[in-house]
């Protein structure tokens, strides 16, 4: 009996801080209910793993890597329930093994530790080369003592400011290839750890080292094999790219001239909506409703007119028709709002939805945060009424940006956002919705969420919502009023005064 509690033990050692590791290394936060499926999924395992060990059905070698697998599957479904919204199954198996390794080197640390404590007790009664008694109270001491260590480690891991926000390049798709030849290595040292110990089991754990090594190699092959896509893909870059410089080049001058042109048409919508204005308050000041309804209509009209004119102009194509359709669609609905509508392609979109985020997922950010500018703008008073996205390269990674001239975030807002649905449009029409679907598209592709806000202007933008493909995981506030959010490791805070 003692025996098997040790056993159960052991195996939740094990077991308890690889899951723990798993959900913190892509910061899944389970609900209560789920968190008692997983309690109890661990028991259960741990009760079955020690059950088979302690009665020989199988050898000991061979438990660890169908326990890393049942694993593997039951955390791919716990982490996509109730919603099908969770990690891919090629993330949850890089972030497994990982954590799995992971276990099992603090599992080692937290036994040599605790061996210290123990080390006479246990060496006077052990003959080197035989197989170890389980079946004796000083074991089920120990290795509770082992647990207590291995999950203090496994907590402590996470204090480290480096992986306070889990493990971003999980999402990297280089990742399984890593956390493969990382496993691999583990299985070949647990084996000839448990070979020590077991000596019997000799043929399985050639098996096993066999295995450890073909695990290894399959992650070695899938490097190479990616890293010969990588430098492929990077040539047909190299190859377009000379083809887009040629064409950034001859649309400098254009682009410059729409500029000048531009600051000389905000400056006279300007000079009117001041005038406008001046009327509104003078109607109001009399009362003349009749004469205050003309003048509103006619800031109206002179907002449609010049959104109108502007949208017609073609957008830039993306290559991609999907995409192009959403863009025109948005122009219109802006433009039929009175706001002016820019789209500014930088690099492949086609190497974009192919590489580095799903089509399906892109569209989603596109059409989540264009409505929410088209809402700010439209709750605002500002009149420059623009909204500009920006899709592509941005530096040295693809991004999706947009800036509008719209109302500001609140700082509560900003504060909140990835920890449900929260809205600073919630009386016109926002649901929270959109930023909500960003946070899951974020973790699914690793990607950072750049807000940087700017003093309101009738001249420029006031802020800019930024999605980009890093694989840093980050979330950064980019504000000129730091003093206006509470601390918290969810966020960055950056001052751009």
């Amino acid at each position: 009996m003692i025996a098997f509690l040790v056993r159960i033990i052991m195996f939740l050692g094990i077991i308890v801080p690889s899951f723990y590791v798993f959900a913190k290394s892509i910061q899944y936060k389970a609900a209560v209910s789920r968190k008692v499926i997983i309690i109890a999924w661990c028991l259960l395992c741990s009760a079955g793993a020690a059950y088979v060990d302690v009665l020989s059905l199988v050898p000991l070698q061979i438990i660890p890597p169908v326990v890393c697998l049942m694993f593997v599957i039951f955390a791919f479904f716990i982490t996509r329930q109730p919603m099908k919204t969770g990690p891919r199954l090629e993330t949850v198996i890089s972030a497994y093994l990982l954590a799995f390794g992971v276990s099992y080197a603090l599992n080692y640390v937290a036994t040599a530790l605790a061996g210290f404590a123990f080390l006479f007790t246990l060496g006077a009664e052990h003959t080197p080369g035989t197989a170890i008694d389980y079946n004796r109270p000083v074991y089920l001491l120990m290795y509770t003592l082992v647990l207590l260590l291995q999950s203090v480690l496994s907590f402590l891991l996470f204090r480290i400011r480096r992986f306070r926000k889990g493990f971003p390049f999980i999402f990297n798709k280089f990742a399984i290839v890593a956390a493969l030849f990382f496993a691999g290595v583990i299985l070949i040292l647990v084996t000839g750890v448990n070979t020590l110990a077991e000596t019997e089991n000799e043929n399985y754990s050639i098996s096993i080292y066999v295995i450890g090594v073909l695990v290894a190699g399959a992650g070695i092959y899938l490097l190479v094999r990616r890293m010969l896509k990588a430098f492929q893909n990077k040539r047909a870059q190299q190859n377009t790219a000379q083809y887009y410089e040629k064409k950034w080049m001859e649309g400098q001058a254009d682009l410059k001239l729409a500029n000048e042109t531009i600051k000389e048409q905000s400056a006279i919508i300007h000079n009117f909506a001041d005038r406008i204005a001046s009327m509104e308050n003078k109607a109001l000041e009399y009362g003349d409703d009749a004469f205050l309804a003309d003048v509103q209509k006619l800031r109206k009209d002179l907002q449609v007119k010049m959104a109108s004119r502007k949208g017609k102009q073609i957008l830039p194509t993306t290559n991609n028709s999907s995409i192009d359709n959403l863009f025109e669609h948005f122009a219109k609905k802006l433009a039929s709002d009175g706001i002016e509508f820019k789209l500014i392609v930088n690099g492949s979109i086609v190497y974009m939805v192919e590489n580095v985020i799903p089509q399906g997922a892109l569209e989603t950010l596109i059409l989540n945060h264009l409505k929410d500018a088209q809402i700010a703008v439209n709750a605002s008073d500002s009149p420059l009424r623009r909204v500009t996205a920006v899709i592509g390269l941005t530096d040295d990674s693809y991004a999706f940006t947009v800036f509008d001239s719209g109302i500001s975030f609140q700082a509560e807002t900003l504060a909140k956002l990835g920890t449900g649905r929260v809205t600073t449009y919630a009386d016109s029409g926002g649901s929270g919705i959109g930023f909500e679907t960003t946070f899951e598209i974020m973790r699914e592709t690793g990607a950072s969420l750049i807000i940087n806000e700017q003093k309101q202007s009738h001249t420029d933008y006031s802020k800019s919502v930024s999605i980009r493909f890093d694989g840093k995981n980050q979330y950064i506030i980019e504000t000129g009023r730091p003093d206006a959010f509470p601390p918290s490791e969810r966020y960055i805070l950056r001052s751009n005064t």
